[in-house]
């Protein structure tokens, strides 16, 4: 795949990136409607492009909207659980990270019209559609596989709050390409209508037990659709802890391992 890329640049002319295989985080550029955006992405150590390796995004949650110009490795990203996981145990991490921006206003996924919500998201939000930037997503994965040698076959998707329940929207709407989802306090809204996607793939989620945000009852009714659906999701709730369940998630080394065995499956 990577020698493919490189005569593609070749024969176009362009500059063949050229990336340190030194474990950090660099940017990657990306372009949606025009607008140049900018994502960070964690290349792990030992990085070699004549290999495919798989490819995890984290979308981060409602607090870390904003826009990067030109530049998402600062302290915005130092603030990212997936982020500060990584740089804790970057031995953990096999694998190509990449963890875009939604700007602000935008939620990641389109939810649809009175959909199954937490009291305390139905308070903030109501039953209006809110603006999504779905489209940021699918655009910084594209630009990964551009830049970098990615195995298609081992996309997996993370996030918490905002980013939990727009990883788990966005799998089930992209159920073809996604091999695996595992979000933290995703559950404040929940689609289940999305349950057959989503057996369709791995999925395991993070829900705090005493989170009224991310709710652990919406999280069971989830789990127990996925499962009525053909589905063999995983649930984990952390007993006494809220809606900081991405701390305990992400950094649990079976987590990160079950994310890196998942692929995609054909049908």
């Amino acid at each position: 795949m990577y020698l493919m890329k490189v005569l593609a640049f070749v024969l176009l002319g362009l500059p063949v990136a050229s990336y340190s295989a030194d474990g950090t985080f660099k940017n990657l550029p990306f372009t949606v409607g025009g607008v140049e955006r900018t994502a960070a992405i964690y290349v792990p150590s030992g990085y070699d492009a004549s290999n495919d390796w798989p490819l995890i995004v984290y979308l981060h949650g409602g607090g870390g909207n904003g826009d990067n110009s030109g530049n998402a490795v600062n302290e915005w990203l130092d603030k990212q659980q997936f982020a500060r996981a990584i740089r804790a145990n970057p031995d953990r991490f096999r694998a190509l990270v990449v963890i875009p921006r939604s700007p602000k206003g935008k939620i990641w996924a389109p939810i649809p019209p009175d959909p199954v919500q937490s009291a305390w998201r139905l308070d903030l939000h109501g039953k209006k559609p809110i603006p999504d930037s779905e489209d940021h997503i699918t655009a910084a994965i594209d630009a990964a596989l551009s830049a970098y040698s990615v195995d298609e076959n081992r996309i997996t998707l993370a996030g918490h709050s905002m980013g939990g329940e727009g990883s788990t929207r966005y799998a089930a709407l992209h159920a073809g390409r996604i091999a695996g989802v595992a979000p933290s306090a995703g559950s404040a809204v929940v689609v289940l209508e999305d349950a057959p996607a989503l057996a369709r793939m791995g999925v395991w989620i993070h829900q705090g037990e005493t989170d009224h945000i991310s709710t652990p009852d919406l999280a069971k009714r989830m789990v127990a659709a996925i499962k009525t659906a053909g589905g063999s999701v995983r649930y984990t709730e952390y007993e006494g802890v809220g809606h900081g369940s991405a701390n305990p998630a992400y950094n649990d080394p079976a987590v990160i391992e079950w994310l890196l065995k998942q692929k995609r499956r054909i049908y």
